[in-house]
């Protein structure tokens, strides 16, 4: 018996019957793209709705003048540099402008960044380096440390600090009980 009964026909009508049963596949029952992913779609919305209601904390408060200070050793002032209303963003400094910190917090960005530094470092080998000890993954760019620290992305950019690890360490384990 034929799957397709209207490939019977082969007058010209019957050619284009031909191609209009082709094209739609014959009554193949698939379902709409909107309804294999619309379960996963509402659950983005719904993460996307949660984070949105979450208050987010400011980089200023999560570590403060004081801790940074004795991190860095030396007193520094912050100042608010957040731009986006996705992220925020802080960078402590002495009046000289050396040593300073800055921490940028990026929320829900953090496994979106670690696959791109892959790819980064895919394309072109040693451009990342891994960092061990801190979040879910974390590497280091040059003076920048990328941390993935649950979906969110932690960045830290260090001038003209020495020991950079060991401060990094404190100030990720002081933010990151503030997050």
């Amino acid at each position: 018996m034929n799957p397709c009964p209207l490939l019977l026909g082969t007058s010209a009508g019957g050619a284009v019957l031909i191609v209009m049963a082709a094209l739609a596949g014959c009554g193949a029952a698939k379902p709409p793209p909107a309804q294999d992913t619309a379960a996963a779609d509402q659950a983005a919305v719904a993460a996307a709705v949660a984070r949105a209601q979450k208050p987010a904390a400011k980089a200023c408060e999560m570590v403060t003048e004081a801790e940074m200070s004795s991190i860095l050793g030396v007193a520094v002032t912050p100042k608010d540099l957040t731009h986006s209303s996705g992220a925020t963003d802080c960078k402590w400094s002495t009046p000289s402008g050396f040593p300073a910190v800055e921490l940028e917090v990026d929320w829900g960005d953090g496994e979106v960044a670690m696959r791109a530094a892959a790819m980064m470092n895919k394309r072109e080998p040693g451009i990342t380096s891994p960092y061990d000890g801190l979040g879910d993954q974390a590497i280091a760019v040059g003076p920048a440390l990328m941390i993935q620290t649950g979906e969110d992305l932690m960045k830290m950019v260090f001038t003209g600090v020495t020991d950079a690890p060991a401060k990094a360490q404190k100030i990720f384990t002081a933010a990151k009980a503030r997050m």
